[in-house]
């Protein structure tokens, strides 16, 4: 090729390309005929359009889905008439027929993998759409309160009470406000009819038009204006009134709230922080004008092109002004004084489509989600994809060899690379869309094993919506061209000399991109075994650890507040129940389905200056500690003999110690004043009990207090029988000679259970992908056998002639997957530490990482790689060698 040195020359990377993918004997011609084009080019336009339209052409010679025939002239490429497409079709399909065994395998592989990726990518675009179906939901914000009070953080989900209506008088910039107030279950009652209601919340009347829940019936500025006026689901509306019209109708809340209903909107989304059923008219419910005692749910929808950090801005001016005259009032220091003092109160916004994965404060109206699982489930997701295409290219590049002589005979008859890389690219893209109708077989098949798992429920029709299927055939095609492309430049390189000389192996017996590939399989197969083990290691130490109490054969009865005068008795009665070993009115239970309340102290101890602290508190009765099995380790229990015990508080040992106390009993402890006529009480300290876990484990065990007192709520009994159906129908009995009202109940080791119900899913969602990753990988493993094997059929004919036992022959062709293998543990193990580490880090009780779990990792992605590899390494080593040996 000659060149004048006086010419501007053509851009060098695209000559480089050229290099990387034509084969020697088309390149200096290729090369040529690009190079006159780009020569001709430059009498045409400027340099900068001529080296563009150079890109181009190399760029369209190398990609023959891109390429125009009219666009150049310069190389000969392929047509993409119907014609043409319909051609390359008809032979994969013949292609593909005539090796059933190798089609079946890839199929299956990659329809794995796309199901595998299609259920998760449904679980994470669901996590990711709360709350954004709102029509204002980018300008919607919560509020919440964090801050610092004696040296306590406090992160809450409520802000003050009469924050709503100040937002929208003082600030300009925001549209509207509303608050949400849930207060628990209630019994419901239409006519003779109870029912425990748990999922009802009172909303200001703006609510309808700040959340976007379509109403059915009703006007959403006026349905709930009114004093008790409610607005009710489409479930609610069937389970009370059938099919007829609930608009006008009336329900009892408790005993004698009577409700009129005046609208009827559809079940709240399932992509919703919030999931209530009932919206009750705020009017008449007492919230509470103080910023410092009363609290909601408080949302604020911003005006259009008003910011955050304007709103953001307003607030110190608006704590100034409302919670400096009450902070003076109730702790008797100013504003500047307590903020000296290092403690500090501030309003923070969060956009509403934000809460279910990125907030966790104290009360939450739901367990929310978590962000990083989106990420771990998402990467789970590309890893399996990834590896299906891996697959797809080694079972290619494994039937390469049976097709060298078809590639070479193409080339022979005329037959340029571009033809044959859209023939091999056909191929894959139909084995693509052939597994994805396998694949969506797969999905309709485990979709209800999946809601089961996943919490959710999904319907098979949320594939076709939208633009969701688009998206599934695009993703496909670039998978079938991705999963494609190496085979297709591969085979189609071929030279057809050597092949049809038979030295074709020679060139084949190592490939760098192969052992790539194949080790990412195993670095992404191990890292899923770690995880999985570390996470059941977790989940098993959070059922197995010592909790402080004891939580198994502990019924919760609910509700008992309505037995009024009668509770005492009712409780006495259950005690004398033979089945019963003790029993105890418990507002506050040790697991996730309850809470407890959170109260300042001042330690007495004299000086002008006492020490400050805020610690949670329960409110139990005498029988509490006995009931549950939490052990006193100094001083006594609560004693109804006792009356000075009303003035008395059992402490946990992380109180103890918060307070300093070396000889706890007989300390004295004094509440915040807040305002309320029993504050700045003293409390004696008549008790210590060890520490237990009233919270979840994700939280280190947090300084508790206990008054004398128990709340009727609710009432745990220890039962001694194991015939638990017999007693439940003897305590059903009891309940209802007392009451009407629904007899409900629970189990608390069922309720701590549901504390980890997300870690639980996510094991098992792991631990199932980690499987199907395990098996993909392992047909790719076989896939690589294959062509392993069949490249070295003859260096293992004379290897046998030579002596050589079939016990040598599987150790040389396993031996190098055994290398790939080492590799690829030395690279997962930092990785997986570190992840795995990370998400240890939301636990304050957890596991250590052990060596051994990486070692186990190893020794069973090796045994799983011997055992896959072993059938063709078997294979090969019992073949006659005359057979492998006389083209020779």
């Amino acid at each position: 090729m000659m060149t004048d040195n006086n010419l501007p020359q053509p851009p060098r990377w695209p000559d480089r390309l050229l290099e990387w993918f034509l084969s020697p004997d088309l390149k200096e011609d290729v090369q040529g005929d690009l190079h006159e084009f780009y020569h001709k080019r430059l009498t045409q336009v400027n340099i900068r359009q001529a080296n563009k339209d150079y890109w181009w052409a190399v760029l369209h010679y190398l990609t023959p889905f891109f390429f125009n025939n009219q666009s150049a002239n310069y190389s000969q490429s392929i047509s993409l008439s119907p014609v043409m497409i319909r051609n390359y079709l008809k032979i994969a399909w013949r292609n593909l027929m005539l090796r059933k065994a190798y089609t079946t395998i890839n199929i299956l592989g990659l329809a794995i993998g796309i199901a595998s990726c299609l259920l998760i990518v449904l679980f994470v675009q669901h996590e990711l759409s709360y709350d954004k179906y709102h029509t204002k939901a980018n300008r919607t914000y919560r509020m919440v309160i964090e801050g610092m009070l004696a040296g306590k953080k406090i992160q809450t989900a409520f802000a003050s009470a009469p924050a709503a209506p100040a937002l929208m008088r003082e600030i300009p910039g925001v549209e509207t406000a509303t608050r949400m107030d849930s207060r628990g279950t209630f019994i419901v009652k239409k006519g003779n009819e109870s029912f425990k209601e748990e999922r009802i919340v009172f909303a200001d009347s703006n609510f309808f038009d700040v959340f976007s829940i379509p109403l059915l019936k009703g006007n959403p500025k006026t349905i709930l204006k009114e004093p008790k006026t409610l607005v009710i689901t489409e479930s609610i509306a069937e389970k009370y009134f059938g099919n007829t019209d609930p608009i006008g109708k009336t329900l009892t809340f408790g005993e004698k709230d009577v409700y009129r209903i005046t609208g009827l909107c559809k079940d709240v989304p399932s992509n919703t922080h919030f999931h209530y059923d009932m919206f009750a008219s705020i009017h008449g419910e007492q919230l509470g004008e103080k910023w410092l005692s009363s609290g909601a749910l408080t949302y604020a929808v911003l005006r259009e092109g008003y910011t955050l950090e304007k709103l953001n801005a307003t607030m110190p001016a608006l704590i100034e002004k409302y919670l400096g005259p009450e902070i003076h009032e109730f702790i008797g220091i100013s504003l500047a004084d307590f903020k000296k003092r290092g403690d500090k109160i501030e309003f923070v916004f969060q956009p509403v489509t934000d809460i279910h994965l990125k907030s966790h404060l104290d009360g939450e109206i739901e367990a929310n989600s978590d962000s990083k699982y989106v990420y771990i489930f998402s990467a789970i997701a590309l890893f399996i994809l990834l590896i299906a295409c891996i697959n797809f290219m080694n079972l290619s590049t494994a039937g390469s060899a049976n097709r060298a002589k078809e590639v070479g005979i193409r080339k022979v008859l005329g037959s340029v690379q571009g033809q044959l890389i859209g023939q091999f690219l056909s191929e894959s893209v139909l084995v693509t869309f052939m597994a994805l109708a396998v694949a969506l077989v797969i999905v309709a098949m485990a979709l209800p094993y999946f809601n089961q798992l996943s919490g959710k429920a999904f319907e098979v029709s949320v594939l076709v919506k939208g633009m969701m299927l688009p998206a599934i055939l695009l993703a496909c095609l670039f998978i079938g061209l991705l999963a494609g492309s190496y085979p297709a430049f591969f085979l189609s390189a071929f030279k057809p000399v050597s092949v049809l000389k038979g030295k074709i192996n020679a060139g084949f017996k190592s490939s760098w991109l192969r052992s790539t590939l194949v080790t990412i399989q195993f670095v992404v197969s191990i890292g899923m075994i770690i995880g999985t083990i570390v996470v059941y290691r977790q989940l098993n130490f959070i059922q197995n650890k010592k909790v402080g109490f004891d939580k198994d054969q502990v019924l919760v009865l609910h509700d008992t507040y309505i037995l009024g005068k009668q509770l005492t008795t009712f409780k006495n009665e259950i005690k004398q129940l033979s089945q019963v070993a003790n029993a105890t009115m418990a507002g506050y239970i040790p697991a996730g389905a309850s809470n407890n309340g959170a109260d300042g102290f001042e330690v007495v101890n004299g000086s002008d200056q006492p020490v400050t602290y805020r610690d949670k508190t329960y409110s139990i009765d005498d029988d509490y500690l006995p009931t549950l099995g939490i052990k006193l380790v100094a001083g006594r229990n609560f004693s109804k003999d006792v009356k000075s015990d009303t003035a008395a508080v059992l402490i946990n040992e992380a109180a103890a110690k918060e307070f300093g106390f070396k000889n706890p009993i007989g300390q004295q402890l004094r509440t915040l004043g807040t305002g309320e006529p029993d504050s700045k009480r003293i409390f004696t300290v008549i008790g210590v009990v060890r520490d237990f876990h009233f919270e979840s484990i994700h939280n280190r065990i947090a300084p508790l207090v206990m008054y004398y007192g128990a709340d009727t709520y609710q009432m745990a009994i220890r039962v001694r029988t194991s015939d638990i159906p017999d007693f439940l129908e003897v305590l059903e009995r009891k309940w209802k000679a007392q009451t009407n009202n629904p007899f409900s109940y629970s189990f608390l080791n069922d309720r701590f259970n549901k504390t980890y119900q997300s870690e639980q899913r996510t094991g098992q969602l792991f631990s199932i992908f980690a499987t199907l990753n395990i098996i993909i990988s392992c047909l790719g493993l076989f896939g690589l056998a294959m062509f392993t094997a069949q490249q070295r059929t003859k260096e293992i004919g004379v290897r046998k002639v030579l002596g050589a036992s079939v016990m040598s022959v599987v150790v040389l062709l396993s031996k190098d997957f055994v290398k790939l293998i080492f590799i690829a543990i030395l690279i997962v193990t930092p990785i997986a530490w570190y992840a795995m580490s990370e998400w240890l880090e939301d636990f304050a009780y957890r596991v250590e990482i052990s060596w051994w779990i990486f070692a186990v990792a190893g020794l069973l992605a090796i045994a799983v790689a011997l055992l896959t590899v072993s059938f063709q390494s078997i294979k090969a080593a019992l073949m006659n060698p005359i057979k492998s040996l006389r083209s020779e």
